[in-house]
């Protein structure tokens, strides 16, 4: 498995996909790669430097509600795993979230490097590799069964290229437009997107 973003969806990503491994018994091969050397920047600074993990809202219905587009399939994907889940996500990793006035949740230590550390830490506990500077410069996908992606990758501090071949592949990158442009190369429809702010969920 590849997963392709350093931000909070790529490691949630990587580790969820890491967990459901160890559950079933296999042993999970998971690199995450991410083009800077920053990891989950955007999760150091979010909520002031606080992290605003999720909120506190425990209806499918109700939270899908909030999302101005896409209410009807994120109402399926929030009976699968919603703001409850993410608690106790946390909870059994060590931290522990809480409740302010307007219902947004926060780490009880204040600081957005108690999440960072967490995710960092399970991956690492995982055995999730992680490689930074690392950019993804084209993608195909094969009639191979066993590996159906190739990935072209740079690698930036020596310019090197490497391929590599993976069964399973997750894009965490966002909305960047050449990240679209791959996909959309590989026969993959883009819903036009809109920025938003994010969650864990």
């Amino acid at each position: 498995m590849i997963v392709v973003g350093g931000g909070a969806a790529g490691f949630f990503g990587a580790i969820r996909f890491a967990e459901l491994c160890k559950i079933d018994g296999q042993n999970a091969d998971v690199t995450l790669i991410e083009r800077s050397d920053k990891l989950l920047s955007k999760v150091l600074v979010s909520g002031g430097g606080r992290c605003n993990v999720t909120h506190s809202c425990f209806d499918p219905q109700q939270l899908a509600g909030y999302y101005p587009r896409g209410g009807n399939a994120l109402r399926g994907a929030f009976t699968k795993f919603q703001p409850r889940d993410t608690i106790k996500w946390f909870k059994e990793k060590g931290v522990e979230l809480k409740t302010e006035k307007d219902g947004r949740m926060f780490p009880v230590t204040n600081r957005s490097t108690t999440i960072a550390d967490c995710l960092l830490q399970t991956a690492e506990k995982l055995g999730v590799k992680v490689r930074t500077k690392v950019s993804l410069r084209s993608l195909t996908r094969n009639d191979n069964d066993e590996y159906p992606w190739q990935l072209q990758i740079v690698v930036s501090n020596s310019n090197e290229t490497e391929v590599i071949c993976a069964k399973g592949l997750l894009i965490a990158t966002g909305g960047t437009p050449q990240m679209h442009q791959l996909l959309q190369g590989n026969g993959i429809t883009i819903t036009p997107t809109a920025p938003s702010l994010f969650t864990f969920m």
